[in-house]
């Protein structure tokens, strides 16, 4: 799928969440668009900085990543990653099928209490992520996702500060999740020979520090 493909689908998909039984409000149709077009400039951006990644490819994945966005999670008790999965199977885009589902697993053995969704959806995910070996691909939609928090570009620890608030999950359970985000984060700034939240226009980067405990340390020099 090239980009002009991808951004008809990405219609479409807005299209098919809008005539469902849970269709976007306006303002939640505004932020989606916000953070997919956000996350696949972000990884566009970074692709086109490092040896033998394909820019393109990085964007289509990038604003893609949230198609089980068709169906409301809480409405309807699933988990978007899964429902997309399914969804770009069914289309026969199985790289975009795959971004669905790992760009939320930051781990594939992924502890269950971390995540407030359907619980036999994420076992469910478990199962299908025990065949994966994650590319840069995956890596990058993960880190690019979690550089856009409901519309607003960031930094990993402001996104998951706002996470935490949102799901209300402990921010204490996030730790490993930010540390294992900073670890990819830091592996793309070498590999593009530069600190990639330079690619993020316009950057939050004050999130509630008196939760972040040791995690501010490793904010990538923007702070």
């Amino acid at each position: 799928m090239n980009k002009e493909q991808a951004e008809i689908e990405f219609e479409n998909i807005i299209n098919l969440r809008n005539s469902s039984l849970s269709p976007f409000t306006e303002e939640q149709e505004k932020t989606f668009r916000a953070h997919c077009l956000a996350v696949a400039s972000f990884a566009e951006k970074v692709a086109a900085n490092i040896s033998g990644m394909d820019a393109e490819k990085a964007y289509v994945l990038g604003l893609l990543h949230d198609c089980g966005r068709i169906k409301d999670e809480k409405a309807e008790n699933v988990f978007h990653g899964l429902v997309g999965y399914k969804y770009m199977i069914q289309k026969q885009q199985p790289e975009i099928a795959r971004i669905s589902l790992t760009h939320s697993f930051y781990e594939k053995d992924f502890n269950l209490e971390t995540y407030p969704q359907n619980k036999d959806d994420l076992l469910f995910c478990k199962d299908l992520l025990k065949n994966l070996e994650y590319n840069d691909y995956d890596l990058l939609i993960q880190l690019s996702d979690m550089t856009n928090d409901v519309g607003r570009n960031c930094t990993i620890e402001y996104r998951f500060d706002s996470i935490s608030k949102r799901y209300k999950v402990p921010f204490e359970k996030l730790q490993p999740i930010i540390d294992k985000m900073n670890q990819i984060k830091h592996y793309f700034d070498k590999k593009a020979n530069n600190n990639i939240y330079k690619f993020i226009e316009n950057i939050n980067d004050k999130p509630n520090l008196s939760r972040l405990g040791n995690s501010s340390k490793n904010m990538g020099g923007r702070l």
